[in-house]
């Protein structure tokens, strides 16, 4: 209900802007589901999904995270994130392997936990704002991340071919 009222205000034409609608969890297929019905054909909108959680983008920017942490790649061995093969999709607990980075880390008084806001917006203020690497996460999320990220391109482009008309 509350996301049929936030398409009906969105898509009412009042804002100029492009809006996004990210769900961060594959395991909410229902509710994607009926999200995409409900901006099918409404280009003002972007459909993303964060495989597993928001999370695993986070930690699919490793450059970032790392510098965040104030971990060394090697000063991981002992962490899932240190580990060569790590993909941050396939990750099925990302919010833990954050938790586990936050308890290795001596740059906070506070481990990350089930999800800590107060970590994750200084993560996206000091590191993601400027700097984002969008490379990486396309690189670590190619499900998820690389489709929304093509997509978010594609609307970008079409509008500004219908502004400059």
């Amino acid at each position: 209900m509350a996301i049929r009222q936030l398409v009906a205000v969105l898509d009412s034409g009042f804002y100029e802007r492009y809006f996004f609608v990210i769900l961060l969890d594959r395991r909410t297929v229902p509710v994607q589901e009926e999200v995409a019905k409900l901006i099918r054909g409404k280009h003002r909108f972007v459909l993303g999904v964060a495989i597993e959680e928001i999370e695993a983008w986070w930690l699919g920017d490793r450059t970032n995270t790392l510098k965040w942490s104030g971990l060394k790649s090697n000063a991981l061995a002992h962490c899932v994130y240190g580990d060569g093969r790590y993909q941050a999709e396939r990750d099925p607990k990302p919010k833990t392997t954050l938790d586990e980075l936050t308890r290795h880390s001596v740059q906070f008084g506070v481990c990350y936990g089930d999800g800590n806001l107060d970590l994750a917006t200084q993560f996206a203020e000091d590191y993601w704002r400027r700097d984002a690497r969008l490379d990486e996460i396309t690189t670590q999320c190619p499900r998820g991340f690389a489709r929304f990220q093509a997509e978010v391109t594609q609307r970008f482009r079409a509008a500004a071919r219908r502004s400059r008309r």
